[in-house]
């Protein structure tokens, strides 16, 4: 049967009457996929959300670790100058008095300082360095100067004229000695020669200084400059 022109514009306004509805469907789809996306996003947004806590947990855990630590350090630095050895106060007179003879370590090393049965002398102790006497006099300090230098049973270590150091052997004892000649001051120590070698000794609580040891820092101070 031959189409009419009458059935042509019949089709033609059908589909332009579909055309609202794919617009709705398509618009609807669009919809649906918007909602469907905003679904799967929204756990995830609340996820983070709730990491937060969380993370400001941690922040004051690593506070707190860094406070305790800074006050542990504090701590530790506190006990550590309070270790240092303190002089008592007799201790403490006698190191003023007799600061020219020996190092500020020996008198550290000191329990007691008490004035012993001679005029002006101090008789100082300690557990790990033994007994030593300080005599405030210039009449001993010459004796005692005469002594060192003179006798055959003495050996000098050090003598610039002001400052003299060394020993005195008497049977398997030895006196070690050192002299301030400029303030009159004399300290002396008496150990076995059987157990304990003077010079060593003396070297050992610091009252002189080698003489290898003396050359050395003279060259170095040479070379500099």
């Amino acid at each position: 049967m031959a189409s009419t022109p009458h059935k042509h514009v019949r089709v033609a306004l059908g589909l332009v009457a579909l055309i609202p509805l794919l617009a709705a469907c398509t618009g609807g789809g669009s919809t649906e996929t918007s909602t469907e996306s905003t679904a799967e996003t929204t756990p995830a947004t609340t996820t983070e959300a709730t990491t937060t806590p969380a993370t400001t947990a941690s922040s004051s855990v690593i506070e707190t670790t860094e406070s305790s630590t800074a006050e542990t350090s504090t701590k530790g630095s506190g006990e550590t100058s309070t270790s240092k050895p303190r002089m008592t106060k007799e201790v403490e007179a006698a190191y003023k008095a007799f600061s020219s003879l020996a190092p500020v370590e020996l008198f550290e090393q000191f329990e007691t300082c008490d004035p012993s049965g001679v005029e002006d002398s101090f008789a100082c102790n300690g557990p790990e360095v033994g007994q030593f006497q300080f005599f405030d006099n210039a009449s001993k300090a010459t004796s005692t100067t005469q002594l060192l230098t003179e006798l055959r049973s003495s050996r000098v270590v050090e003598d610039s004229g002001s400052k003299v150091v060394g020993w005195t052997t008497i049977g398997t004892m030895s006196i070690i000695t050192v002299v301030d000649n400029d303030q009159g001051l004399v300290l002396q120590q008496m150990v076995s020669s059987d157990k304990i070698d003077p010079e060593e000794r003396i070297y050992e609580l610091g009252l002189s200084t080698p003489k290898d040891t003396e050359e050395s820092s003279e060259e170095t101070s040479a070379s500099k400059n």
